[in-house]
């Protein structure tokens, strides 16, 4: 029974979430010292990859099952996992163009901030760049809503869809209103 559930999840899809959280994870690590241009940049970098990598794989996992549901035909609808990690490597490859657009024209800056104490706080610049990444995120994340409220009736052997679904909403709703109260 377990080695159907894991096959059912698709473990190179997993792998490639995995992968995705220890990017996004990794942030933390490298923001750990005295932030630096490297670090500043690092940061972006490990963020939105690994944004795309987790993200990306949840929502296809997802449109893949809305597109399996959704056939009105009796020839049966086969999308490979092999197919969804091309479609993963296209969403990457895209955000390192915009990414590498981004380091080259305007590269992340450290600027020296100050405290409710007065203290010095050395800190990333946020600039339009990174409202621009966060509004695409955004984006993305309302087109994995929209697949999820289209799966959420679907019938599913191990009901995969709905902790997918509660992913997506939970970073929505965190990224709302985190960029809201910043």
């Amino acid at each position: 029974m377990l080695c159907m559930v894991v096959r059912a999840a698709s473990p190179a899809l997993l792998r490639v979430i995995v992968l995705g959280a220890l990017l996004i994870y990794c942030t933390t690590l490298v923001m750990y010292g005295r932030p630096t241009v490297f670090t500043c940049t690092a940061r972006v970098w490990l963020r939105e990859v690994g944004f795309c990598l987790t993200y990306g794989a949840l929502m296809l996992k997802t449109w893949r099952i809305s597109v399996i549901f959704q056939v009105r035909s009796a020839k049966a609808v086969k999308i490979s996992d092999m197919y969804l990690l091309r479609r993963i490597g296209v969403i990457v490859g895209v955000a390192c163009v915009l990414l590498a657009i981004r380091t080259l024209v305007a590269p992340p800056a450290v600027i020296v901030g100050r405290t409710k104490d007065d203290l010095k706080a050395y800190l990333c610049n946020t600039d339009w760049w990174d409202h621009s990444f966060t509004t695409l995120e955004v984006i993305f994340l309302v087109w994995g809503i929209r697949l999820c409220i289209m799966v959420r009736k679907a019938p599913s052997e191990f009901n995969e869809s709905r902790f997918i679904s509660m992913a997506i909403y939970n970073e929505f709703l965190l990224s709302v209103f985190l960029n809201i109260s910043m």
